[in-house]
């Protein structure tokens, strides 16, 4: 039955310091094997005012793992009339260059409706498979301050072996769990979620907005497989597969540095120096290719050409160290402007 998308409807208290409201949101993750992870979403977005438009932007981004399966909407008038439909072909195809890379293989199709009337309701319809089942999409029903939720919910379907971690924060409700002969399924809901007005110096909203985030021990990514119950075996699965047989040099290098460091002792001394030498030789260059974005380029590539991103400077840098016995230790760290977990 067709939904009744009129704005009157909206409960005052939804509209009240809210710029647009989320009408109902549906998110079904399919997790039918590791490398086969459809995403359904049905989203009804009800933009009250000009400053709501940002909410009402369908933003997806995909690559060679992420492929998208299908995109259509229509757009309604404050009284819940339907006044136009769209499809994929009408979306903005772009890559996702960050500005700073020499390289992204990342793109990005977004849309959002040519309206100027106030309020109106944008409704969109989409799936997409995820090739690797690492990193599942999350659950965050309310995107931002100035965004209320009529209804959202959140539905995670696998196999009754799939063993999971599920990270539910901030959530009051109760989860529904059901099984069938073959399947679990889990549903996370909320309602009638009023916005905020945000202030400054607030924490960091994903400490204080609901939000659920699984992950299974055996996964997929880019064909490596892995299993882990925790940081230290994820660890391991990084060393073991994506930096294995990556830390060789060249001979020529490898003397460089024993003539760099023969006269000292120290092995701080010896790490300054080697530290330099790297500096001086190389200089940071981002690519962004496949699973590149998460595997360093191998050592004997930037001794050769000079230049590599993070992981790569990380890793040559690993490398030199052990040419003269140094341990040190490949570390994948958050980084940005403020502290998460």
């Amino acid at each position: 039955a067709q939904e009744n998308y009129d704005a009157e409807l909206i409960p005052s208290a939804l509209k009240s310091r809210a710029n647009a409201t989320i009408r109902n949101q549906e998110t079904i993750i399919d997790m039918r094997a590791p490398d086969n992870v459809v995403q359904t979403v049905k989203q009804a977005i009800t933009v009250l005012n000009k400053n709501g438009e940002n909410a009402a932007r369908l933003v997806i981004f995909y690559d060679k793992s992420i492929t998208i399966k299908s995109i259509k909407g229509e757009v309604y008038n404050a009284a819940g009339k339907l006044t136009s439909k769209f499809t994929q072909s009408n979306f903005s195809d772009e890559s996702a260059a960050d500005g700073f890379s020499l390289f992204v293989d990342d793109r990005v199709k977004h849309y959002l409706p040519n309206e100027n009337v106030y309020p109106y309701t944008v409704v969109y319809n989409y799936e997409v498979r995820h090739k690797q089942n690492l990193a599942i999409p999350n659950w965050d029903p309310k995107p931002a301050s100035d965004v209320s939720v009529e209804k959202s919910s959140y539905t995670f379907i696998c196999k009754l072996t799939d063993a999971l971690r599920i990270k539910a924060q901030n959530y009051s409700g109760k989860k529904i769990e059901t099984e069938t002969d073959k399947l679990k399924t889990y549903v996370w809901s909320v309602s009638n979620v009023a916005a905020v007005k945000p202030e400054p110096y607030s924490p960091d909203r994903e400490t204080y907005e609901t939000s659920v985030k699984i992950a299974p021990k055996d996964f997929v990514f880019y064909n490596y497989k892995g299993s882990y119950n925790n940081w230290d075996e994820l660890g391991k699965w990084i060393y073991v597969n994506l930096l294995k047989g990556r830390s060789a040099l060249p001979q020529n290098t490898v003397q460089a540095i024993k003539d760099l460091v023969k006269n000292d002792t120290d092995d701080k001394e010896k790490a300054r120096k080697i530290y330099q030498y790297m500096q001086n030789k190389t200089r940071y260059i981002s690519v962004q290719i496949g699973i590149g974005g998460n595997q360093p380029v191998a050592a004997s590539e930037v001794d050769r050409l000079g230049y590599g991103d993070c992981k790569g400077l990380v890793n040559y840098m690993q490398s030199l160290l052990s040419v003269v016995g140094i341990e040190s230790y490949y570390c994948v760290a958050e980084a940005g402007s403020q502290k998460k977990s």
